[in-house]
């Protein structure tokens, strides 16, 4: 009998990077008899591996592409909507965790985790902050910038898929403290917080007293902002996983808050450059909280069945002190407007999943899941104050209000793909469907004075307290009767989805994907407001959605690709519901006059895969849009009022995309490498006429200052540089990583202006991030520099004489330290 023992260590990669055990196989037979007692296969566990992804993006038929784990743990990165960033044509808007992918921003996105939609967390946005998605319990990100029939038909940017994290391979256990500080921050006595404000970790909430307000004072908080003590970021997390037999566990749970402290100025002029709004001097405080807890259940049954669960609970909060000093058309003076904000999202997102292989021709996948949501905005408040005299600005009871408001937002949802593989032939049909229940309430209550009293801008309590509440007069716009019923408004939302799609292999080297998708969208809407009054709309579309996607692989190392569809951006329902919101420099109202807008997207790709790891490729794509909506100025008594219109009757974007994966130098242990992308893009739409404008809205109007413009949000070039160097030692239980990140966003525009007032366009930042990481054997070492550069986050308002800031802040250089130890 012979002995022998094998070894095999290769890289081995598929899709899922699974790591193949085979041990003590055993071969009898006549004439001989042999024992192999060790076969091991190593490759990479990791889905979020470079190496992994980038195979997976070779074979797949779609254009598709992700940015893993493994590097934004070496670049330093956080959180998700900066991870989205780092892809090609991705820039996050200033001041939200909002995405521009291809210079279209929220309403042309959708965001899924694990594949299914999930809701936002503001009712001003399509999409949740993607700030608050941490990147420590992620796989990978999928970016898909090229549509095909499994994804959401309102798309015209890009989805955004959150793939959570699965463990596989050893059991542990790891836990991670860190501490950052922003320079411009840590060291400033006058960063602020609100009186009764999420507090330290963002749970803390507040409202308001609904007896009779003229026999008890309605407010629980103070009025005076008060200094924070310590403004040092902190992190806390813990995470691990271990396989039990066939089932597999991971969990993560985190805590982190950052403080940011500005100052800068805000503006805003009418046509004939004289100012609607001029802060000269604007302190802002900002401080946010994010608490992340997430479990990801598997279970499979064999190699050709699994299911798995996964439940999300993500808490956060921000809340804002802005202090402005400055001119106020409104009141005609120079005015000190003190005005704290804060929110508050819980976040609970459920899903049960499963993949199955019935024999070598049928494949079977499907998810459901129920989501939760409940945001609150608890005592937003305001004051203003006469800059010369002291004195608190009567008049308008918003010059001094408490507002307080609630999202809820419940969601059923789910899938089903079947799909049957012949000769040359793989068919799949399946089904989406979701049922949204949402519900918005509010309530402001302004407040009138008999006079006009002097006031320490600094102790605005020691006029507006229980004690003087005699001589306040409250108003909530609703009549005395029910003072303190709050308005609302109610969205009843069916989206019912049949899709198929047939893969056509015509050749060994060519793949031909050909699919549709049918929309039915049903939206039924109530509302109660002070201007729009009680009302109700009910809205329902049917959307075709063809799609075409051809890959021809010129050998085993370049693909070309070429790409077709059509989709369709849908109006939201904070945009179709004719409230108003209410911000120091604008009014914003919804238009229930929207219609849906018409996408056509083309793309073409060359790619080149050098090695395993690299990559190169140059993307050509071009978008046409029917209808487009926006959200403007129009002929108003008030200049700054906004709402949203279908603005153009055609606009196009045409760009090319430039991105290098590529290991530079190698020696010994050591490797050189960097990864870059650019974006060039070019843009235009023509705008419909006041006479159109009129028409579809009922009369009200806009004058576009000229019949073409370019497209909101399309920087004119768009760059991420990154240069790394990496080592290991000691069999690879240690390492370095140094990592040096550098990103370009070119000029683009913010917002049309009409009216003869000028448009509004973000100027031109360039950003720079360095961040070196130690891995030795268990314990993990990070060091992070973050916006070296501190570049301006700036709004320029460019009227047709003079050229006006409209926002313009620095955000701070930040140094960080982070610890873990993995048992």
């Amino acid at each position: 009998m012979n002995f022998r023992k094998l070894s095999i260590a290769v890289l081995f990669l598929t899709t899922s990077g699974t790591v193949l055990y085979a041990q003590e196989t055993k071969k009898d037979t006549a004439k001989s008899e042999k024992k192999i007692e060790g076969v091991i296969i190593k490759g990479s566990t990791k889905k979020g591996t470079e190496a992994n992804l980038i195979n997976v993006q070779k074979k797949s038929v779609e254009v598709i592409e992700r940015v893993g784990s493994v590097q934004l743990a070496k670049q330093g990165v956080g959180d998700v909507a900066t991870a989205v960033t780092k892809a090609t044509g991705t820039i996050k808007q200033e001041g939200s965790g909002q995405i521009f992918v291809r210079g279209l921003g929220d309403r042309y996105n959708s965001t899924t985790l694990n594949g299914l939609p999930i809701p936002s967390d503001d009712p001003e946005f399509k999409n949740i902050n993607l700030e608050i998605f941490k990147t420590s319990m992620i796989e990978y990100i999928s970016l898909d910038k090229v549509y095909n029939p499994r994804i959401l038909g309102d798309f015209g940017g890009a989805n955004v898929n959150i793939v959570s994290k699965e463990h596989t391979g050893k059991p542990y256990f790891k836990i991670g403290i860190g501490s950052s500080i922003n320079l411009q921050t840590f060291d400033n006595n006058n960063f602020k917080i609100q009186d009764g404000a999420p507090g330290f970790f963002g749970f803390k909430e507040t409202t308001f007293k609904k007896g009779n307000p003229y026999q008890n004072y309605p407010f629980n908080t103070k009025w005076n902002f008060k200094n924070a003590d310590n403004p040092f970021n902190t992190d806390m997390n813990i995470e691990g996983g271990a396989t039990l037999g066939k089932f597999s566990l991971f969990a993560y749970a985190g805590f982190e808050n950052s403080y940011e402290y500005s100052k800068g100025q805000e503006g805003f002029y009418f046509a004939e450059n004289t100012p609607n709004k001029n802060y000269t001097d604007v302190e802002r405080s900002n401080y946010k909280t994010n608490t992340t807890a997430l479990v990801n259940l598997g279970y499979k049954f064999n190699a050709n069945n699994k299911i798995s669960f996964t439940s999300n609970f993500i808490h956060s909060s921000d809340q804002s002190a802005k202090i402005y000093k400055g001119f106020s058309y409104d009141v005609d003076r120079n005015v000190i407007i003190n005005r704290g904000d804060n929110k508050i999202t819980s976040t609970w997102v459920n899903q049960l999943l499963g993949t199955h292989k019935f024999n070598d021709t049928w494949n079977a996948d499907w998810a459901v899941g129920y989501n939760i949501l409940n945001s609150k905005r608890p005592d937003r408040m305001q004051n203003t104050i006469d800059a010369t005299t002291m004195q608190l600005i009567t008049g308008s009871a918003i010059n001094n209000h408490r507002y307080f408001d609630e999202l809820k937002d419940n969601t059923v949802l789910g899938h089903a793909y079947l799909s049957k593989t012949l000769d040359k032939f793989k068919i799949t049909l399946g089904y989406d469907g979701q049922y949204k229940d949402r519900r918005f309430d509010y309530t402001t209550i302004g407040m009138n004075f008999n006079l006009s009293p002097i006031v320490d801008p600094d102790n605005i309590d020691a006029f507006i307290n229980a004690s003087n509440n005699s001589i306040f007069t409250y108003q909530t716009f609703q009549p005395s009767t029910k003072l303190f019923e709050p308005f609302y408004y109610t969205v009843k939302q069916n989206i019912q989805s049949g899709l198929a799609n047939v893969d056509i292999t015509v050749s060994e080297k060519f793949v031909v994907q050909i699919g549709g998708r049918f929309d039915y969208i049903d939206m039924q809407m109530k509302w109660l407001d002070p201007i729009a009054l009680d009302g109700k709309k009910n809205k329902q579309y049917n959307k075709f959605l063809p799609a075409l996607n051809a890959k021809y692989s010129l050998n085993d190392k370049q693909n070309l690709r070429l790409s077709f569809s059509k989709t369709y951006t849908l109006p939201q329902a904070k945009e179709l519901i004719p409230i108003a919101y209410y911000d120091v420099t604008t009014n914003t109202y919804g238009n229930p006059n929207l219609y849906p807008s018409d996408n056509y997207n083309a793309d073409l790709k060359w790619e080149l895969f050098p090695k395993s790891g690299e990559l190169m490729s140059v993307t050509a794509f071009g978008k046409y849009i029917q209808n487009a909506i926006a959200r403007t100025n129009y002929a108003s008594s008030a200049p700054s009022d906004m709402s949203y219109f279908n603005i153009s009757d055609w606009g196009y974007i045409l760009g090319a995309e430039v991105e290098l994966r590529k290991d530079i130098y190698s020696w010994s242990n050591s490797k050189i490498y960097t990864f870059i992308n650019g974006t060039y893009m070019h843009s235009q739409q023509k705008f419909k006429s006041e006479s159109q404008i009129a028409k579809e809205n009922r009369g009200k109007t806009i004058v576009f200052n000229t019949d073409k413009d370019d497209i909101q949000g399309v920087a004119d070039f768009i760059a991420n540089a990154n240069l790394g160097y990496s080592y290991k030692w000691s069999n690879n239980l240690n390492s370095l990583d140094f990592v040096v990140s550098y990103s370009r966003v070119g000029k683009n525009l913010y917002a049309v202006g009409t009216t003869g007032i000028g448009n509004f366009y973000e100027v031109a930042r360039n950003v720079l991030d360095a961040n070196l990481n130690f891995s030795l054997n268990k314990i993990g070492i990070g060091v992070s520099a973050k916006n070296l550069l501190n570049p301006h986050y700036k709004i320029e308002q460019e009227n047709t004489k003079q050229t006006f800031i409209h926002k313009d802040y620095t955000k701070g250089r930040q140094i960080g330290l982070s610890l873990s130890y993995k048992f």
